[in-house]
């Protein structure tokens, strides 16, 4: 139990919290850029999470205390609004302002949130703050509702409130992770598959290397690739096609000459990674991680290539895998422009890999990066509270 945070709870309110609600960051093993595109994923709930105290409130005024930036945020649940300059606490009216709109009978509330998931990393802190908020509140008003729509209105509020054009994956993985399991996402039919992810058994951790640039997720150049992509599958479509499921690559290089360069490399990349990602489940299966490995390089290659999101700061991730014995892959994940990549590595020489990647990012001027040892952990949780 969280006694600290409790206690400075009820020094900001004067009373305890009623609810305690978390949920976890992520990471993507594979399948980047796919997930708006209605194509597969196959992410992992992380152990490190946000976490939301909350009480009642006798009038319709959301009070939230945000301790990672000792900031407040208050708002009525009848004037619902984003900020400006205050990215954190959009995420958060954007969850009030999703349930307000479904019909939900809400009352105010006291908040505090606080966690662990590094913010612009990659890791998915916004879905983490925005599933641990709607799971909370939704317990601590009664408010009966399956897990999958949560997710769906958590996407809600960041798509449409937030202005993010996000996929469902990052919430979805949010409320469905399960501990040392990967999850075989369909984006489009929402049908899943919990798939083992074996990695102490054959002895190799899934290492994230912060690069530290920071990049902003609601940019025009995330919502470029969107429509590129949207545009390339227009295209597609007049060649009988419904979605990037059913294209294949022999299908657009017959398109090539109606495609311009940039529409025709974003659609290469969007079919093989969906195929990445298939080819990925299937090695998880038979706990091959070779051939996993060869598959993040691919992933890797693409995203730089054909759908350019990358920097140079997470290709010197890459290209360090390539030529580090002990990695057996590495790629950027999540958005990219800055922010994570992952590499999948001996247990026995991460240290080492570490090591590595800090002296060459020194060696070209780039900003010391920061690592995380990821374990894989659960899905999102609430629970009420005895009085402390």
């Amino acid at each position: 139990m969280p006694e600290e945070e409790q206690t400075l709870f009820l020094k900001l309110y004067g009373r305890a919290a009623e609810v305690l609600a978390s949920a976890p960051g992520r990471i993507n093993i594979i399948g980047e850029h796919t997930d708006y595109n209605n194509g597969y994923v196959l992410p992992a709930a992380i152990h490190l999470r946000n976490h939301f105290l909350a009480s009642r409130r006798t009038d319709h005024e959301v009070h939230v205390w945000a301790k990672n930036f000792s900031e407040t945020d208050v708002f009525s649940l009848e004037e619902l609004q984003p900020l400006p300059d205050k990215r954190w606490a959009n995420y958060i009216r954007g969850i009030f302002w999703a349930l307000v709109e479904e019909g939900a009978a809400l009352g105010g509330v006291d908040g505090l949130v606080w966690g662990d998931v590094p913010i612009e990393a990659g890791l998915s802190s916004s879905a983490a703050l925005e599933v641990s908020v709607i799971k909370g509140v939704t317990e601590l008003f009664g408010l009966s509702m399956e897990p999958e729509k949560l997710a769906k209105l958590a996407q809600k509020a960041e798509h449409e409130f937030g202005g993010v054009k996000c996929g469902l994956m990052d919430q979805f993985i949010a409320v469905f992770g399960q501990e040392n399991s990967a999850l075989f996402l369909d984006c489009e039919t929402l049908a899943f598959d919990l798939i083992p992810l074996n990695l102490d058994k054959a002895g190799l951790e899934i290492l994230v290397c912060d690069t530290r640039v920071k990049r902003e997720l609601a940019s025009s150049e995330y919502n470029r690739r969107r429509e590129e992509s949207a545009a390339a599958l227009i295209v597609l479509g007049k060649r009988g096609i419904r979605t990037y499921k059913e294209a294949t690559l022999d299908l657009l290089d017959e398109a090539k000459a109606v495609l311009d360069d940039v529409s025709f490399r974003r659609a290469r990349h969007v079919i093989s990674e969906n195929q990445r990602v298939k080819d990925s489940a299937e090695a998880l299966r038979v706990d091959d991680f070779i051939l996993l490995g060869r598959l993040l390089f691919q992933s890797h290659e693409s995203l730089r290539d054909d759908y350019e999101v990358s920097c140079p700061e997470l290709d010197l991730v890459y290209e360090t895998g390539k030529e580090f014995k002990e990695c057996l892959g590495a790629r950027l994940v999540g958005a990219g422009f800055g922010g994570s990549a992952i590499a999948l590595v001996t247990e026995a020489k991460a240290e080492e890999f570490k090591r590595m990647v800090t002296a060459r990012a020194e060696e070209r001027g780039f900003l010391r990066p920061e690592f995380y040892d990821i374990s894989v952990g659960r899905g999102a949780a609430s629970e009420r509270l005895s009085p402390i």
